[in-house]
């Protein structure tokens, strides 16, 4: 099948490079993927792996606009199936050519807009997830968060650890993430960075932070603070690392939610999960069946103090770290591996391809998505901040 693949971004992130790993596995399956995006920094990638790509209109611009490119995308190139990721690509879809050519949502955030329109299946991260959504009346299927296991695994610690100078005696914690306020990541990398600043008094320690995002500026003017009071680098904000491999390689202790944090379980890390609301907490065997089924996130917390305290146990023991990390590695190779999620969404491509839908049920859950997301965008433009906080907490993140 021609496969429209379209990413909400081509910034970095989780949810846009599953888009483009799992878009270049399913050649493999005879489909022939073409990605539909705004130029970013992975248009880059998209390159470098010869995926067809047609430049989408930017995120902010009119949704007419990027509906009308699609549209015409789909003609030029007979397209035959759309795969849209998280709700403003899922929503533009499907009041255009999904209405006509077979339409696959992905959403990957923790919590599914209710404006999104109900007769279109879906694909989420988490079992949590997909039994909400089926609860919901929903055709819903379960692709977690893959990890291409060849890439992401550490082979030569000692180099990654060279690239920045780092001594052979000093503690890693290493940290990939969007630098922004959505699900609060920028408030945890600020967090870390006040953990590690106290760590700094006492022991050799860096915090590698990869990352870029409205909050690099705040995260390099801290990181600066702290550097300049210990008179070392402490804190090392990295920007955008396109293969952030070797940060996860070079550390001894991985911060981490979602994909991000997979990543660093690949590299036999020992990890803690970050969330909203003051969340961090330690993976361990015991705490681990709670990620496995809600995701690799959480809500609340003491903050920093969670964090200090999950750290220290780490310091602490260098068998633990081993422990943990051998621990996490596993459990990722055996339930995230990329081909195990490649092998699902072949299968529910060809589901979708094949099952035709009711014309009452669309038209009837179109109606509903569109006064849904009419009170959304009216709310951004003129709502309360309550209200966009609102929205944002059930995944309508603008």
């Amino acid at each position: 099948m021609r496969i429209l693949v379209c990413p909400h971004q081509s910034g970095m992130g989780g949810s846009q490079l599953n888009a483009i790993e799992l878009a270049m596995a399913m050649r493999r399956y005879g489909h022939d993927p073409v990605v539909f995006a705004a130029p970013g920094l992975l248009t880059g990638l998209l390159r470098s792996v010869d995926l067809e790509w047609v430049e989408a209109p930017a995120p902010e611009a009119p949704a007419l606009a990027w509906s009308r490119k699609m549209a015409e995308t789909v003609r030029r190139h007979g397209i035959e199936l759309i795969h849209a990721y998280e709700w403003r690509p899922c929503l533009q879809a499907a009041f255009g050519s999904g209405r006509r050519i077979p339409l696959l949502m992905s959403v990957m955030s923790m919590e599914i807009p209710r404006f999104l329109p109900t007769h279109v299946p879906i694909v989420v991260g988490t079992p949590e997830l997909q039994q909400r959504m089926r609860d919901q009346g929903r055709t819903s299927y379960l692709v977690e968060p893959p990890v291409d296991m060849t890439r992401y695994r550490s082979t030569d610690v000692p180099a990654a650890r060279r690239r920045w100078d780092i001594p052979d005696e000093t503690l890693v914690i290493s940290v990939v993430s969007m630098l922004t306020t959505a699900l609060e990541k920028v408030q945890g990398v600020l967090e870390a960075i006040r953990v590690v600043d106290r760590m700094a008094a006492a022991r050799p320690v860096r915090l590698l932070i990869a990352g870029d995002g409205e909050g690099r500026e705040a995260v390099e003017k801290r990181a600066a603070a702290v550097n300049h009071r210990h008179g070392r680098t402490v804190v090392h904000a990295l920007g955008f690392q396109l293969d952030s491999s070797p940060v996860y390689e070079a550390a001894d202790v991985v911060l981490g939610m979602g994909s991000s944090a997979l990543k660093g379980l690949a590299h036999a890390k020992p990890l803690v999960v970050h969330g909203e609301a003051g969340f961090w907490r330690l993976l361990t065997e015991e705490s681990a069946p709670e990620f496995l089924h809600g995701g690799w996130y959480g809500r609340g917390g003491a903050g920093a103090g969670d964090l200090a305290r999950a750290v220290d146990q780490l310091v602490e023991s260098a068998e633990l770290r081993a422990r943990l990390g051998s621990f996490g590695r596993e459990l990722v190779v055996g339930r995230y591996g990329l081909d195990t999620a490649a092998d699902r969404l072949a299968a529910i491509y060809e589901d979708t391809a094949h099952s035709a839908g009711d014309r009452s049920t669309m038209v009837r859950s179109l109606v509903r998505s569109a006064a849904g997301s009419a009170r959304y965008y009216t709310s951004m433009r003129f709502g309360s901040v309550v209200a966009r906080e609102q929205w944002a907490r059930e995944g309508a993140i603008a």
